[in-house]
């Protein structure tokens, strides 16, 4: 295939998937109006709806767009309070309660939510057992921990199944950006099988080097947090894991770090080694799943690109932060191909032979197989685990940061300035 049919095939598919977006709303509302030309169930002879259809339309079309939310806690009190608390938000969420697991469940049996919020300490079923009965019920379903102390047993066992946690007493703020993140995720994968697939990630696999490295230090007698701050921080699938632990509230305050070395030094050994153990934190990729995928190598690639995207913002600003979250975004750019080769691994190897055979980019083969590429997956999977939003954004629009407008942050240029580099390097090598 040649250069100009590829990018004339490009330009088609985007121009597709855009048309594809603007017409959801559209045919929405071309249902809705299909709905109100029928009879009315009164009289099948007349044509026109009368006064309780035509209340009941922008009622189901206003519910279709709220966003549903289901807050489970044993305590009446803690929920009066968020009813009392969100009272305000009633005209974008369509709010629900119960006061125990098995009352969530019932719930969870007639009707879908966008967003599951649970205590983690109550009688009968705790909070991470109602969200990985959630999980399998809903996968597609936002899973949150709102909680106050709680043993470190049941916290480790969260991990495996809420996307973020939350402490009490906490900031309704908070909460509301929590919610509304969720929110604008729902929109990012086309495909309802695609998000629940995604939804259901708990770790990302690591290299097997990487993994086999991590388990040594913890298999002797005086592992060393230098040493283990340095293996998580050289590999895509322990940063992204250690990233989502300290953003949210699952061992303490939630922090903005700079480095999955200072995640590391903020864990300490001790939590470092029970996600180990758990075996829901950290787990060695299968390569022979997907002969296609270098673990090593996609580590090596995430790390240049990471470095080179410092080195750009560090030209432009002198602040830290801004500087730290290219970083960060650079070594996280492609964990959405790790998720895609995990989770479907047959279609992934078809992507990586149909991007060979046709000669045109990996990331383009994604989107025939999937509708979506590795960014769209990569940044949803770290949305819903709550990293920053610079840090999301970088993820999911830096080969086309024109698409975001002038708003766009540095981080974003500067790890789609990086990546485009890199690419150039091989093209230049292939030559």
């Amino acid at each position: 295939m040649t250069r100009s049919a590829v990018v004339g095939r490009t330009r088609n598919r985007f121009r597709s998937n855009r048309r594809w977006r603007s017409s959801t709303a559209g045919r929405a509302r071309t249902s809705i109006r299909r709905w109100s030309t029928r009879s009315s169930p009164v009289s099948a002879r007349s044509t026109r709806p009368n006064a309780a259809s035509r209340t009941l339309r922008p009622l189901m079309f206003a519910r279709w767009l709220m966003t549903s939310l289901l807050f489970v806690d044993d305590e009446s009190n803690v929920l009066d309070g968020l009813r009392r608390l969100f009272r305000s938000e009633r005209k974008g969420w369509e709010m629900a309660f119960a006061s125990s697991g098995h009352e969530a469940l019932e719930l969870l049996q007639h009707r879908r939510f966008d967003v599951v919020v649970s205590d983690m300490r109550m009688p009968g079923m705790d909070g991470a057992e109602l969200l990985q009965h959630v999980a399998t019920i809903c996968p597609g379903t936002v899973r949150i921990v709102l909680s106050g102390q709680s043993e470190r047993e049941r916290i480790v066992r969260a991990l495996a199944t809420a996307h973020q946690y939350l402490s009490k007493p906490c900031d309704p703020e908070l909460l509301r950006r929590t919610v509304a993140q969720a929110v604008r995720l729902r929109d990012r994968l086309p495909s309802t099988p695609l998000k629940r697939a995604v939804s259901t990630v708990v770790r990302v696999p690591s290299a097997p080097e990487s993994y086999a490295a991590l388990v040594e230090q913890f298999a002797s007698e005086t592992p060393d947090l230098a040493t283990v701050a340095e293996i998580v921080a050289s590999d895509i699938g322990m940063t992204a894991k250690v990233l989502q632990v300290v953003s949210t509230s699952f061992f303490g305050r939630p922090q903005r770090v700079r480095s999955a070395v200072q995640a590391v030094e903020i864990l300490g050994l001790e939590t470092i080694g029970e996600m180990l153990g758990s075996g829901s934190a950290f787990a060695a990729f299968d390569e022979s799943s997907v002969p296609g995928i270098d673990m090593s190598e996609r580590n090596r690639h995430a790390i240049e690109v990471a470095e080179c995207a410092r080195r750009i913002v560090s030209a432009e600003t002198e602040d830290p932060q801004t500087r730290a979250d290219a970083y960060l975004a650079g070594m996280l750019h492609d964990v959405g191909q790790i998720v895609l080769a995990t989770q479907f691994p047959d279609e992934y190897q078809k992507a990586i032979r149909s991007a060979a055979e046709n000669r045109i980019p990996l990331w383009m083969a994604e989107h025939d197989a999937f509708n979506a590429g590795h960014a769209d997956i990569g940044s949803y999977l770290m949305g819903l685990w709550g990293l920053p939003e610079p840090i999301i954004e970088a993820i999911c629009h830096f080969r086309s940061p024109e698409a975001v407008g002038t708003g766009f942050g540095l981080p974003l240029q500067a790890v789609h300035r990086a990546n485009g580099f890199w690419q150039c390097l091989i093209e230049v090598g292939d030559a």
